[in-house]
């Protein structure tokens, strides 16, 4: 099994980011029509594929148990199991990582398709969904500090 370590900086505290990662994966894991790119790196062929994000019990307040796969075709598709977590790096910043491995598909052909093409186009796919991750935890962060200027009456 292939292991994963991706981390992503974040302009906030960890005390900030860490329930904003909480609630954002929760509400992945409401979702039915989350997808995420599978990039071939070749001539820019990619696509888009609905998967399932589980949130297995053992959360702490830093690290969230969690497992994507693919909705359809589950046998065509790797499986991550791992956590995502949030990392304080000091009083204004923190690391958004996800730590796992992923199951490749296909038994021997598919451990041979995965160290030629498949290995990087998941590898490719997981640092985006990072991204997004990310991106998303900013845009709650931000959200709640609208609530809370809205809140006390500074409009900004």
């Amino acid at each position: 099994m292939p292991q994963i370590r991706l981390n992503s900086r974040l302009p906030s505290p960890q005390t900030v980011v860490a329930p904003r990662l909480h609630t954002v994966l929760c509400g992945y894991a409401e979702r039915t029509d989350f997808t995420m790119t599978v990039d071939f790196g070749i001539a820019r062929a990619a696509m888009s594929v609905p998967v399932r994000l589980e949130l297995p019990e053992g959360r702490s307040a830093t690290s969230i148990p969690l497992v994507l796969a693919a909705r359809e075709h589950t046998d065509w598709f790797p499986v991550f199991r791992g956590e995502a977590r949030s990392e304080d790096q000091g009083p204004l910043t923190s690391r958004l990582r996800l730590i796992g491995d992923y199951e490749v598909p296909l038994g021997a052909l598919g451990t041979i398709v995965n160290r030629r093409v498949l290995g990087e186009a998941a590898l490719r796919s997981l640092r985006a969904f990072l991204e997004r991750l990310r991106a998303d935890v900013l845009d709650e962060i931000r959200r709640g500090e609208s609530d809370i200027r809205h809140r006390v009456g500074l409009h900004i």
